[in-house]
């Protein structure tokens, strides 16, 4: 099981709590089989689960929308103040609690996403290119690189027509 947990990119000590193992056995069953812990998988790791929170703690906020909605008709219905009150409150309560509940994203959270985001275009155009020019023998940026380029879309567009 550490060994499987290891290798999804979770850290020694997460391993650790949910195996009951300690980290150091956690460490030398690793080692034994070749996988050492390196701050970039649990980088990875960490960023995922981050993001699943988040997912999760906006879904918890739109339900609580979802109650606000029905807190509001319960106010419409409310014929004694008493039903008026607790149904104002509810709503009160309720969106205070949504307004907490919907994860923020700032400006850097955003920006390191588009570096990610580009960083991964950067990586797949190189692999494109890597592609292009294994097989065709030609560096794409060449004259005849281009030229089989273009003949190769203009055929690629030829084929998506009806």
């Amino acid at each position: 099981m550490v060994v499987v947990l290891a290798q999804q990119g979770i850290g020694r000590n997460e391993i650790s709590r949910r195996t009951g193992i300690s980290t150091a056995s956690v460490s030398r069953i690793a080692a034994a089989h070749g996988i050492e812990f390196d701050g970039s998988q649990t980088e990875v790791a960490l960023k995922a689960r981050i993001a699943e929170l988040k997912a999760r703690q906006a879904g918890i906020a739109l339900g609580l929308v979802e109650d606000i909605t029905s807190a509001r008709g319960l106010l419409r219905m409310a014929t004694t103040h008493r039903d008026f009150a607790f149904a104002a409150k509810a709503i009160s309560d309720l969106t205070q609690s949504a307004q907490r509940m919907t994860p923020e994203i700032t400006n850097e959270e955003e920006l390191e996403e588009a570096k990610e985001g580009l960083r991964d275009l950067y990586f797949q155009m190189g692999l494109m290119r890597e592609g292009f020019e294994a097989k065709y023998g030609v560096p794409l940026d060449s004259d005849e690189g281009r030229e089989l380029w273009d003949k190769a879309r203009q055929e690629d567009m030829e084929n998506e027509q009806p």
